[in-house]
């Protein structure tokens, strides 16, 4: 394999996953962050090279864009509706990887986004608090998610390591369109969580015209109104 070009839209999904594990182990290497140096961790690789080509599914993206969102408030809303933990749990995942993926590939430098590095940890601590409510007991993939919430930045120093020795694609794109990328990126996030309190705000009223009024649903009313308003005028 040519560790400096690889065509992931033309392998096999399991080379491709191949391709991902050789690239962050031979970053590891070279950033001094060996498998197993502080911690058993190589069940973290197999975490990260799945997630990265899992970004290369157009139905995974498409799945994952209907919970995702900027803010705090949706995310915590979002799970608190969700009618089964299982579901809740998978919110806080998805946010917390597409964080990860977002703050160790796609932007300038994370280590001025302190900010949301600590949304990460807190969203990876708390899916893996989930997993372990959901089974009784911890699992591999809450232990997965607790060492990327206790190691972030050792994490996302390996995949931003990983961005300048092999996707070189993303070197090539000059500082201000990388930025307008992230920005484009922000801006449909924000969007499709427009969208979607929309929506339940239409159904919410249709419910309230035929009869539903009381009390719980005119709160929902009020707090979805103030959503949109919140919202929209950040955009």
């Amino acid at each position: 394999m040519n560790p400096f070009y690889y065509h992931l839209p033309e392998r096999r999904l399991e080379a491709t996953f191949g391709a991902v594990i050789e690239m962050l182990l031979n970053t590891r290497v070279r950033l001094h962050l060996e498998t197993h140096e502080r911690v058993w961790d190589e069940d973290v690789n197999t975490y990260l090279a799945g997630l990265l080509v899992s970004y290369i599914d157009p139905a995974y993206l498409s799945a994952i864009s209907e919970v995702l969102s900027q803010h705090d408030i949706d995310v915590f809303q979002s799970a608190d509706k969700a009618a089964v933990r299982y579901h809740a749990y998978w919110i806080y995942k998805v946010n917390a990887d597409d964080l990860l993926v977002s703050l160790g590939l796609f932007r300038g430098s994370w280590q001025q986004e302190q900010g949301e590095v600590i949304r990460m940890k807190r969203y990876y601590a708390t899916a893996s608090e989930y997993q372990r409510r959901i089974y009784g007991k911890p699992t591999a993939v809450s232990e997965i998610q607790t060492k990327l919430a206790e190691g972030t930045e050792r994490y996302l120093a390996i995949l931003e390591g990983t961005r300048r020795d092999y996707l070189h694609f993303i070197e090539r794109l000059p500082q201000e369109e990388l930025a307008a990328f992230s920005g484009s990126l922000c801006q449909l996030e924000q969007e499709a969580s427009i969208k979607a309190a929309q929506d339940e705000l239409l159904d919410l009223y249709s419910t309230w015209l035929k009869g539903s009024q009381g009390p719980d649903t005119h709160q929902r009313l009020l707090h979805l109104a103030e959503r949109l308003a919140i919202n929209l005028e950040i955009k």
